[in-house]
C-alpha cells in the first residue's frame, strides 16, 4: 500500500525528508567540487601550486592533516624537527636534499631516504671514522682521536669557534685524506643532490657543538625517512609536499 503523508505529522515528515535531501545534495556538490579542485592540484605544475590561491588552499587544506598524522611525530607539529634525533627543521631555508621545491619534497615523501626503496635516496651515509671499518661501501681510513679532534677544529673554524689554529691546518689535511670532500665537496659546501650537508654554516642536523661534531665524525650518522608510496594516495602525497614546502621560505631559484 502507498505511504500517505497527510496531516501535521505527515507534513513534518515531508519537511524532514526535504531537509535531508537538501543536505545530501549540498554534500554531493561539495564532494564534486573538492574532487574537481584536487584534480586541478594533481594536474598542475607542482611549483605553481603555492602561487595560485585556489590551488594553494586545496593543497594546504588537504596536506595539513596528512602532515599531522604521518610527519608531525618526528618533525613536530610546527615542522621544526629535533636535533637530538637528527630530524631536520622544515621551516628554514636550509635543505639537505635539493632546494625545497614541491617536486623534490614529493619525491622524498613518496620514496623516502634510506627507506629500502630503490628509487629513494640512499647515498651520503656519514662514515664512522673511529671504527675499524668506517664505511662498508668505500675503503676509508680509520682516524685516531687526535685526527678526529683536528677535523672537528677545522669544521669549527668556519663559524669562528675553533680553539687551536694548528689543528685547523692539520684538520684540513685530514679532510682531504679521509675522503670527506667526496661528499661534502672541496669547498666543504655539501651536495644537495646526494644529501650531503654544507659544513661551513651554523645549521647542523645533529647539532653543531664541539662534542656533537666530534661524535658525528667518530661514530657516523645515517638517518631515515619513510617511503609513503604504499601508504598515501598521489593526492595526499602532492598535498603534504605542498604543505611542507609552504612551511619554509620560497626556494631561491623560484624567487
Amino acid at each position: 500500500m502507498p505511504i500517505v503523508l497527510s496531516g501535521p505529522s505527515g507534513r513534518r515528515k515531508l519537511i524532514w525528508i526535504g531537509l535531508a535531501l537538501a543536505a545530501a545534495l549540498v554534500v554531493l556538490v561539495m564532494v564534486v567540487r573538492s574532487n574537481h579542485s584536487q584534480a586541478a592540484v594533481l594536474r598542475a605544475d607542482p611549483e605553481s601550486i603555492l602561487d595560485d590561491p585556489a590551488l594553494r588552499k586545496t593543497a594546504l587544506d588537504g596536506g595539513k592533516p596528512v602532515f599531522e598524522q604521518h610527519c608531525a611525530a618526528c618533525h613536530g607539529a610546527n615542522g621544526k624537527g629535533n636535533q637530538a634525533e637528527g630530524i631536520p627543521n622544515l621551516t628554514d631555508d636550509d635543505h639537505l636534499y635539493g632546494v625545497g621545491t614541491v617536486a623534490q619534497i614529493e619525491d622524498i615523501v613518496r620514496y623516502g631516504i634510506r627507506a629500502h626503496n630503490k628509487r629513494g635516496w640512499n647515498l651520503a651515509v656519514m662514515p664512522a671514522y673511529a671504527t675499524a671499518v668506517p664505511d662498508k661501501a668505500e675503503p676509508l681510513p680509520t682516524l685516531k682521536p687526535a685526527q678526529i679532534e683536528d677535523l672537528t677544529q677545522f669544521l669549527l673554524s668556519f663559524t669562528g669557534r675553533a680553539t687551536d689554529k694548528d689543528a685547523i691546518t692539520r684538520g684540513h689535511a685530514t679532510y682531504e685524506t679521509a675522503g670527506c670532500w667526496d661528499c661534502h665537496g672541496q669547498d666543504v659546501g655539501g651536495d644537495g643532490a646526494i644529501g650531503a650537508p654544507s659544513l661551513t654554516d651554523d645549521v647542523w642536523l645533529f647539532g653543531g657543538s664541539h662534542d656533537q661534531i666530534y661524535r658525528t665524525i667518530a661514530y657516523g650518522r645515517a638517518g631515515m625517512s619513510p617511503a609513503f608510496n604504499r601508504t598515501l594516495t598521489p593526492a595526499q602525497i602532492r598535498n603534504v609536499a605542498a604543505y611542507t614546502a609552504s612551511l619554509a621560505p620560497k626556494p631561491v631559484e623560484q624567487q
